[in-house]
């Protein structure tokens, strides 16, 4: 089987590879001449993301005949990564998620990848630099890793679902990229949930998923490196992912291809309650 733990435990140390070598010596050392901006002042990138993107890259490829890699510093020079997303195999990375907070000091960033075939995850890793914990999900479950221990089930079958109301509902969500209106109006909608946590990073965000001390993540854009290993964790704990376009109030199957915003929801059952929820206050 190809997703066996052999594949699961090589990426694994390729991550703590890139973290050991690479990440962490520049963490609380960066230079100001490492950090630079991409499509807006707040849109980092810094030489950690980009020589450990280029690590990864090169050895993943070699793990999968003919797989290619769709890499977020890459892609934001490319730009033409939607043409290969629906490949067999196609590796996806995000170096450092949580950029803002590796320049600034805060431990609140990791690595993530996903494995996809044909346009679907079926394999997700977030490896947690400052912790050295990574966390793996395919379609039988979600594991965790600690130091040097082994991987640990977390969760098999998904999770026992619950009855929420929206009040209950605990979430993280991002609105940088809606448009004055629709942020306004999502906000709105937002005082009627429960807790709102901000920690600047969804790889961190999909780990408050798997510990279950969030409910849902909201997203105003998709992106693959992004969103497809938290697609992944979702999907492992019984939950449900999809996309909302608010131009004509519509609900769409996820596709990479397309950056529209994204809802993911550990309870499948609380999804069209959320997403009709943003819709329709």
């Amino acid at each position: 089987m190809l997703f066996d733990e052999g594949m699961r435990d090589t990426v694994t140390n390729l991550l703590e590879e890139a973290s050991n070598s690479i990440i962490l010596p520049f963490f609380k050392n960066l230079k100001k001449e490492q950090i630079e901006t991409k499509s807006s002042p707040n849109d980092f990138v810094t030489v950690a993301d980009r020589k450990s993107e280029d690590f990864l890259t090169e050895a993943l490829v070699r793990l999968i005949d003919q797989s290619k890699v769709v890499g977020e510093e890459a892609s934001s020079k490319k730009q033409n990564y939607f043409s290969v997303l629906r490949d067999e195999f196609v590796w996806t990375v995000d170096p450092v998620d949580g950029t803002k907070n590796f320049i600034d000091g805060n431990e609140q960033f990791c690595s993530m990848i996903a494995l996809l075939h044909y346009g679907i995850a079926v394999a997700s890793w977030v490896y947690i630099p400052k912790k050295a914990t990574c966390y793996y999900a395919d379609n039988f479950g979600v594991q965790v890793k600690h130091a040097n221990a082994k991987y640990k089930i977390l969760y098999r079958d998904g999770y026992v679902t619950k009855d929420s109301s929206v009040k209950d509902l605990r979430y993280s969500a991002s609105l940088r990229y809606l448009s004055s209106d629709q942020k306004e109006k999502i906000r709105s909608s937002f005082g009627a949930f429960g807790k709102r946590v901000f920690t600047g990073s969804v790889g961190i965000d999909a780990t408050l998923l798997m510990t279950l001390k969030i409910d849902f993540i909201f997203h105003s854009i998709t992106s693959p490196w992004d969103h497809a290993p938290v697609d992944m964790f979702n999907r492992a704990l019984g939950g449900k992912t999809a996309q909302i376009n608010f131009i004509n109030n519509s609900f769409i199957e996820l596709d990479y291809t397309n950056k529209l915003p994204i809802l993911f929801s550990r309870d499948i059952n609380d999804w069209d309650k959320i997403a009709r929820y943003l819709l329709n206050n």
